[in-house]
């Protein structure tokens, strides 16, 4: 479910700024290598190799169709791919793996605030997909409560419970300012 409301959102998102998606992939790429160097079992964070893994299809797509794909676009792939391996077999120190994993609860909010704020100032969310937003807070629901009763890390649960309010309250701003169409009465002629 994680995957297709995600998708949804992520069209959305390259269509708007290519430098939002991504900082919410290096978001996504620090909590699946803090999972791994944490040992929790695969079932807590599934969602994140699915999501590493569209969001780099996507924006291989993207570049591709925008003539940017090149031998220049693998340099920082690589490095990123080096970074998230650091992290997760632990050759990064402790102290700045927890510091990343921290930082990611302001990055992931950060996109949802800018959507809110979006949404609230223009008083409009006819752009926005509402089921593919509950299908995030639901998710952000479950992974609150699957953290909770399978490691209580602190931080993780910090991040699921930030999304969860923020996926909630961009539902309630959609639903408040969902659009109304009045249909266009046709004139007759005399």
């Amino acid at each position: 479910m994680a995957l297709t409301s995600g998708t949804v959102q992520d069209l959305f998102l390259y269509n708007l700024a290519l430098a939002s998606g991504t900082v919410q992939r290096r978001g996504y790429t620090i909590m699946l290598s803090y999972n791994i160097y944490a040992a929790y079992p695969l079932s807590t964070f599934f969602e994140y190799p699915l999501l590493v893994l569209q969001d780099v299809v996507m924006l291989g797509v993207f570049l591709s169709f925008n003539n940017m794909l090149s031998a220049a676009a693998i340099l920082p792939a690589t490095a990123a791919s080096y970074f998230a391996y650091s992290i997760a077999v632990g050759l990064l120190p402790h102290t700045l793996i927890t510091t990343l994993v921290g930082l990611c609860t302001p990055i992931s909010a950060s996109s949802k605030v800018v959507a809110l704020l979006a949404i609230i100032r223009s008083k409009n969310s006819s752009t926005v997909s509402v089921p593919s937003w509950v299908i995030s807070a639901y998710t952000s629901l479950t992974r609150l409560f699957t953290t909770y009763v399978e490691s209580a890390d602190f931080a993780l649960m910090m991040n699921f419970g930030t999304s969860l309010v923020l996926n909630a309250m961009i539902v309630a701003a959609a639903v408040t300012y969902k659009p109304t169409y009045i249909p266009k009465t046709s004139k007759k002629k005399e």
